[in-house]
């Protein structure tokens, strides 16, 4: 009888595993895998460039818009972003409570959005490491090129939900 720690030869040895080179994969040629992985490995380089600022990337984003839009209402931040409305709000409170943006009065009911002092000042370090980001992801692309496939994007999502 063999002993229980030597090997038993009616067991078959375990394939090796195939080399991921040699693997085909079916989504290679779908438009939204692709643009998907793009997006995954964009989104997560970005929280990581502005991850010491203590904001996530949607933050940033309102910042910015904000910062172009001076006195922009928060539904409107919202529908420019995509961000929906029980979303956006508790986004602006926070903003609001850690200082980066205040509210004023734009009309009888609504409230504008601005840049605090602070706000402006990090909305130059949000926008300067953006520029960085994007010119890793776009080194390989000549600037025609990062239009076009901006441009292509845009036509994309814009025509999205359109008969």
């Amino acid at each position: 009888m063999a002993s229980s720690s030597e090997p038993d030869d009616s067991t078959p040895a375990a394939a090796p595993e195939p080399s991921l080179t040699r693997v085909k994969n079916p989504l290679d040629s779908l438009l939204g895998y692709q643009l998907r992985r793009a997006s995954a490995v964009m989104l997560a380089d970005l929280a990581e460039t502005l991850g010491d600022i203590g904001l996530r990337t949607t933050e940033a984003s309102v910042i910015l818009v904000i910062e172009e839009n001076p006195g922009i209402i928060q539904s409107d931040v919202g529908r420019m972003l995509g961000i929906q409305r029980a979303n956006m709000a508790p986004l602006a409170a926070g903003l609001t409570e850690s200082g980066w943006i205040v509210r004023s009065r734009s009309d009888g009911r609504s409230q504008g959005l601005r840049l605090s002092e602070a706000g402006l000042q990090g909305a130059a370090t949000i926008r300067a490491r953006i520029q960085t980001h994007e010119a890793r992801f776009a080194a390989d692309l000549s600037p025609s090129a990062r239009a076009k496939l901006i441009n292509l994007l845009h036509r994309l999502w814009a025509g999205a939900g359109e008969d």
